[in-house]
């Protein structure tokens, strides 16, 4: 399975067994299915896929707490195979293999997304900055380029405003938007924010002053808006509209949850 098509293919192929599993026994019997495949490639496909059924698919068995469960079931056997691996290159391969899932973990359980009828609550916010902390510390090892480290650090920043940490989410925010403004350098784009700027300078930007606000800082909220305008402008373009709306709903439910 080298292609993202046949490991999804072959996903799918297991996830009725493993929903069986999920709904019969939760996490723990999503593990010990998972483990009952020789092949670790097997296995480390079906924990990276494991979101796209426990909390992404329809169904009425979706649980966050499970979700975390398996995650970190994954993460630590995959990081028990990195440690195994005698060829430094392979070692490294396993360690980032864990890292997309401790960031899709991360991710998930941020309380940045419109309703999707899963309640997130502080010990899910606590999941997922430790989920995020990981990343921030793989990245950086890994040598990642500043894309990469810069979505880890957003993650890391969203769950300390989640847990009333509003300093630390600034400063957070502020390399996000740092090495967000170091990418789009890097591919040509603009880094300055405006109607020009590349979508993470522009999302950056809007939560970095969203956490000054919280702080009570003025120009928290300026540079909030000038964000929001910035992606609003980006709306009549048909190659940065999706981009753009991801961004605005972000921002505006950011606003909704923890300044308005």
């Amino acid at each position: 399975m080298q292609t993202f098509e046949e490991q999804k293919a072959f996903f799918e192929d297991q996830w009725p067994a493993m929903r069986e599993a999920a709904s019969k026994g939760g996490g723990v019997a999503v593990v010990q299915f998972i483990e009952s495949f020789d092949d670790p490639v097997q296995s480390r496909v079906l924990y990276a896929f494991a979101r796209h059924g426990l909390i992404q698919g329809d169904w009425p068995g979706r649980d966050l707490d499970e979700y975390i469960y398996v995650s970190r079931a994954g993460i630590d056997r995959i990081l028990e195979q990195a440690a195994a691996e005698v060829d430094a290159a392979k070692s490294a391969k396993l360690v980032d293999s864990a890292n997309v899932i401790s960031y899709n973990l991360a991710a998930d359980l941020a309380d940045c997304w419109p309703p999707d009828g899963l309640l997130r609550r502080q010990p899910h916010f606590e999941a997922g900055l430790h989920a995020a902390n990981d990343c921030v510390r793989w990245r950086d090892e890994l040598d990642k380029p500043a894309w990469a480290r810069s979505m880890a650090y957003w993650a890391k920043g969203m769950h300390e405003l989640s847990l009333g940490d509003a300093p630390g989410a600034e400063a957070s925010w502020s390399e996000s938007l740092r090495l967000a403004a170091d990418n789009a350098r890097a591919e040509g784009e603009e880094s300055e924010l405006g109607p020009e700027a590349a979508y993470g300078v522009v999302l950056g930007s809007g939560l970095l002053g969203l956490a000054q606000w919280s702080r009570g800082g003025p120009e928290g909220r300026a540079l909030y808006e000038d964000a929001v305008a910035a992606f609003e402008s980006q709306l009549a373009d048909q190659a940065r509209k999706d981009d753009a709306e991801l961004g605005l709903d972000q921002l505006r439910t950011v606003h909704e949850r923890y300044i308005a």
